[in-house]
Parts: C-alpha cells; sequence; structure tokens
C-alpha cells in the first residue's frame, strides 16, 4: 500500500481510537487521552461573544451555568475554543485554556442542538504549538476533512483513454492501490475516465483507466474516490465495454464481478456476512463504543398459561432469521470481543411457581441477559432485589446459569434455558411487572427496557430528595409523633424500586430519659413506620445533647411521589428537643433494583 493520510487526519484517528473517560457534558473534565469532552452544544456559523457571555439559546439549546459550548465561529478565530457557560463573560474550561491541549486533529463532539446534535469537528490549527490568544483556533466537521482527503486536482495534461495514466496530485491524500477514482475533466463533466489506482506516493498517481466519456487532450482534472462522500453529484462513465450480467437474480443481494474483466457481473448473495462485504465483527467494532450488546434487536415479553415468556425479535418484530439475524455482543475471556449472529429463533421461558424470589403484589423487575455458550447464545433471567438487599449483576466476571424449572424461586440467581458454568453474558433489557400471586405470571408485563446508555443498574441511584434546615421541635409523648418539619418528598420512577431513607440531628435529653427516633412512610403519627428506631438515654445526672442518626429501606411499591418523616418519642414522658445544637436533615433516594 501506498500513499500517506494527511496530519490532520492522522491525529483524528489517532485520538478518535484511545479509549474517553468522560462524567459529564457541563463544567471542566479531566479525560485520560486525547479527544476533548463533548460540549453540550456549539455555535452554528454566527458569533456568540464569549466575552459577553451569558445564558443564551444555541442552536435550540437553553444554556446552563456550566455548560460547555463548543465556540467555532468568531470574527477572529483566536477567540474560538470550549467555554465554560456562565450568566457574565464565558472563560475557556481548563482542558481547553493552555498552549499544550490544542493541536491539530483534536476533535470534540456536540451532544445536543437542532443543527449539531452527534457532530464530530476537528481542531485545524495547523500552529506548532498553538498559543492560546494568539494562534487563529479553527475547526472543521469531520466529514468535511474526511472528504478533503478523498478528492484531489491535477493539472497533468491527459488524453482520454484506457490504460496506465500518471498524474501529478496533492501529496497525503487518502489513495490506496486498488481503489476505484473517478478522474473528470474540471470544467466539462463529459469529459471523465474511470480506473483503479495502481500506484501512489508523494504527488504521483498512477490509475489504470478501464472506462472513458467524452474525448480529447485536457490539462484541468478533478480525482475522487468513487463511493466515497467526496463522490456525491459524480456520474461515472457507462464503460468502455459491454457488461453482461447473470440475467436473474434474488432480491436484495448485490452483483458482484465474475472475474478480472470488469465486464461479467454476478449474483454475490445477501451483503450481511458475505464476503468483503459487512461482518459481524465489524457491526461488533461499531458498537463497542455505544455500550450496547445487541444490534438489529428488541425484547418481547408475554404471558399465557400462567407463564412469561421473554423473546429476541429483531426490530421487524420477527424471529432472527439467516436473512434478518440479530447480533449479540460479548466480551471474550481475553477482554476482546466476539459476536454471536443469531439466525433462529431466541426465548427463555419462566414457568409457573418459577418466582424467582418475587413477592405477592409487588412490583417486581426481571432482568433479561444472553451468555455465549460457546458461541450458542442461551438466554437468562435474574432478579437483584433479595428483602431489601440489592445484588447487581456484573458483566465483567463469567456467571453460572441454573436451568430454570417451577422449582425456580431464589431471588439474585442466574435462571437460564439450560445449565451453565462460568459463561461471559451481556445483558440486553428487564421486564417489569406486578403479579398478584409470586410465581403465578398471570399480568402482562408493564415495561420493557433494553440496557444500554442512560438506563440504571441495580443499586444505581435514580432520584434524591433532601432537608436541611436549623429548627427546634420539642417532643414529650410516650409514643412516636411526627416531628415539625422533618419530612421529605421523594418521586420515585419505577413502583418496583427501594427507596433508602436517613436521619441526621442533635437531641436534647432531659435527665433519666430516653429519646426514641424512627422513619416512617408518610407522616401520620406511629403509622407506617419503617426501619429500626435509634435510641439514646441520658443517665448524666442534667439534661445532655446527643448526636443520633436513623435510617431505613422500604419498597413503597408506588410511583410518582411518596413522602417520608422522622418521628419521635420519649421514653418517659419528660420533654426532649430535636435540632438542639445545629442543622438537621432527612434524605431520601430511589435505588434501582
Amino acid at each position: 500500500m501506498t500513499g500517506n493520510l494527511p496530519s490532520v487526519l492522522t491525529s483524528v484517528i489517532r485520538h478518535l481510537v484511545s479509549e474517553m473517560a468522560l462524567n459529564s457534558i457541563t463544567g471542566n473534565t479531566m479525560l485520560i487521552s486525547g479527544s476533548f469532552a463533548p460540549a453540550r452544544a456549539a455555535s452554528t456559523g454566527a458569533p456568540l461573544g464569549p466575552a459577553t457571555g451569558g445564558l443564551l439559546v444555541i442552536d435550540g439549546v437553553h444554556l446552563v451555568a456550566g455548560d460547555r459550548v463548543l465556540v467555532k465561529d468568531e470574527v477572529s478565530a483566536v477567540n474560538n475554543g470550549i467555554y465554560a457557560a456562565s450568566t457574565g463573560p464565558w472563560v475557556r474550561t481548563t482542558d481547553a485554556a493552555g498552549n499544550t491541549q490544542f493541536f491539530s486533529g483534536m476533535a470534540v463532539t456536540v451532544a445536543l442542538g437542532a443543527v449539531n446534535a452527534g457532530q464530530t469537528f476537528i481542531c485545524t490549527c495547523q500552529d506548532d504549538p498553538v498559543v492560546v490568544g494568539t494562534s487563529l483556533i479553527t475547526f472543521a466537521s469531520q466529514q468535511v476533512v474526511a472528504t478533503a482527503t478523498q478528492q484531489a486536482t491535477s493539472t497533468t495534461s491527459l488524453t482520454i483513454g484506457t490504460g496506465s495514466k500518471t498524474l501529478t496530485v496533492q501529496a497525503s491524500k487518502a489513495f490506496f492501490v486498488n481503489q476505484w477514482v473517478l478522474i473528470q475533466e474540471t470544467s466539462n463533466s463529459a469529459n471523465q475516465m474511470l480506473g483503479q489506482i495502481t500506484a501512489y506516493g508523494g504527488t504521483s498517481l498512477t490509475v489504470s483507466v478501464t472506462a472513458t466519456g467524452g474525448s480529447g487532450t485536457h490539462a484541468d482534472w478533478t480525482i475522487v474516490l468513487t463511493n466515497s462522500p467526496a463522490a456525491a453529484g459524480y456520474q461515472p462513465p457507462v464503460g468502455s465495454g459491454n457488461v453482461a450480467g447473470p440475467g436473474s437474480s434474488t432480491a436484495g443481494h448485490i452483483a458482484t464481478f465474475a472475474d478480472a474483466t470488469g465486464k461479467v457481473l454476478s449474483d454475490g448473495g445477501a451483503p450481511v456476512g458475505a464476503a468483503n462485504t459487512i461482518t459481524p465483527s465489524m457491526l461488533a467494532n461499531a458498537a463497542v463504543a455505544f455500550g450496547v450488546g445487541m444490534l438489529n434487536g428488541t425484547l418481547v415479553a408475554s404471558v399465557a398459561a400462567n407463564a412469561l415468556t421473554i423473546a429476541v425479535k429483531t426490530l421487524a418484530g420477527n424471529n432472527p432469521s439467516s436473512s434478518d439475524p440479530v447480533f449479540l455482543l460479548f466480551r471474550d475471556a481475553s477482554a476482546g470481543y466476539a459476536v454471536i449472529e443469531q439466525t433462529a429463533a431466541l426465548s427463555i421461558t419462566v414457568p409457573s411457581g418459577a418466582t424467582l424470589g418475587t413477592v405477592n403484589g409487588q412490583a417486581n423487575r426481571i432482568w433479561v441477559g444472553v451468555f455465549n455458550n460457546g458461541g450458542t447464545a442461551v438466554l437468562g433471567v435474574y432478579n437483584s432485589l433479595s428483602g431489601t438487599n440489592i445484588l447487581c449483576w456484573d458483566e465483567t466476571t463469567p456467571a453460572n446459569g441454573t436451568g430454570i424449572t417451577g422449582s425456580s424461586t431464589s431471588p439474585q440467581v442466574w435462571y437460564a434455558a439450560s445449565t451453565l458454568s462460568s459463561v461471559v453474558f451481556r445483558i440486553l433489557g428487564y421486564v417489569e411487572s406486578t403479579q398478584a400471586t409470586a410465581g403465578t405470571w398471570a399480568t402482562s408485563p408493564s415495561k420493557v427496557q433494553l440496557f444500554g446508555p442512560g438506563v440504571k443498574r441495580p443499586g444505581d441511584i435514580v432520584n434524591t430528595a433532601y432537608f436541611t434546615q436549623n429548627v427546634l421541635d420539642n417532643f414529650s409523648s410516650t409514643s412516636f409523633v411526627a416531628l415539625s418539619g422533618m419530612a421529605v418528598n421523594l418521586q420515585m420512577s419505577a413502583a418496583c424500586n427501594l427507596a433508602w431513607i436517613d436521619s441526621f440531628g442533635m437531641v436534647n435529653i432531659a435527665n433519666s430519659t430516653g429519646a426514641n427516633l424512627q422513619l416512617s412512610r408518610g407522616a401520620t403519627n406511629n403509622t407506617n413506620m419503617i426501619g429500626a428506631q435509634a435510641t439514646s438515654t441520658n443517665a448524666q445526672g442534667s439534661s445532655q445533647i446527643y448526636a443520633m442518626s436513623v435510617n431505613a429501606y422500604d419498597l413503597p411499591n408506588a410511583s410518582g411521589s411518596v413522602s417520608y418523616a422522622l418521628q419521635g418519642k420519649s421514653s418517659s414522658g419528660a420533654t426532649c428537643t430535636w435540632g438542639s445544637s445545629g442543622f438537621v436533615t432527612i434524605s431520601a433516594r430511589e435505588l434501582q433494583i
């Protein structure tokens, strides 16, 4: 192979293939490798004026303080860069403020916007080093950068005809031996030559022309790679010889050359998996960055005869087949990736009696995974909740699968369509339902969710609510009473999820008295108490201040707003004072199960 990639594209490839650690698209983000962290929005052609700043609406995105913004269209490119939005003047983010942090080929992806969402822009400043405040920091879309390497121009005088043609072109184009190119007169598109590259090095390009259009000798040529974005709008010549085909084919198949003449076509078969076309490994490589385990697939769940069946279907709603397969992506034992091309029906049935550790009338979530059993895909199901304890699955470690039966009643165990030992797996999604009688799968699932970016794992915090104040509240009742102001409303996104509540504060306890604290669902006195009591007893001869904390886990079995409160009581009826000597707090968190 001859030819050299341009410096910009080389930098792009080098830094895009490196793995990036990213926590946010707001504020300052530390990376462990080359490319910049994504920006929330980017300018669309008009200058933004970062020196003036303000929380603007950019490309349809309403900025909030701290948002990362790609500023690429200033009147003076010296002012371009990545800024953190604020109500006043913007400042450059710390990962894009120094002279050593910019270089040609540096990439930044834009998350949101009517025009820029999902686009990647490349820093095209050629200064080395880039001096922030002096260098013209320019950006171009990745598409434009790539397209520029796929075409060239030449003033070499050539006569249109077949055979070997050598042209003087620009260096560092993305030209390689055996690629097809169209050589077209720039001033007259009727004059063309189509051929295959036989050599490219420096500024010399040699092409074996096999088809022509027009005639004459010309010296103003545009050369483009066929089947590339740069070739959009170009129409190659019909050819200098007759082209024969098989006379019939199958719909959806591709045509391929039958021999080296370039004049005989044959039926090349289905494109997926065929030689030199799309293969499972190609799809796997494309999917790795997106953190998904299944391509062209979805989950369908149904109940019948008190059993729950979960099946993998194609996006067309059918069972996988050779003409419409589902691709399943796995981490293999060497921390690489393996792919199963699923071409047959794939499902698992949770039979009647198999509770999987679920509870009567309690909303549940059943995770669905797929195991790579020596190249054969096997589905499995998992309930992460046991009482109020959550045990998350771990995709990085091979797992065992217990063959599922009507006696599969344990939580936190993988039950599979067949018995498996130390097999790698991927999470495909989950199924939510509420069954009046656990193990009698009679009610259709309320939700089926595929797993991917943004979907919480078991144990992850979904929502949080908290309340902190400086308040005093006396209590002397010998039964629990709700303490003033000590309540919080937690928005539960799913009825099956777990709530975690805690409270902390200082209590002034009378002599020879015990103070008791406990949490409750709702704020009705001595009602719906949850968790264990916290008790402190004062036997010091005079009133004393004690630090007290209490926490609880709760399954409210409801979505929407759920109220939690702190209640207190006195063991002797003597007055205790909550909130002495400082702030008190109560907080609640929704945990994914």
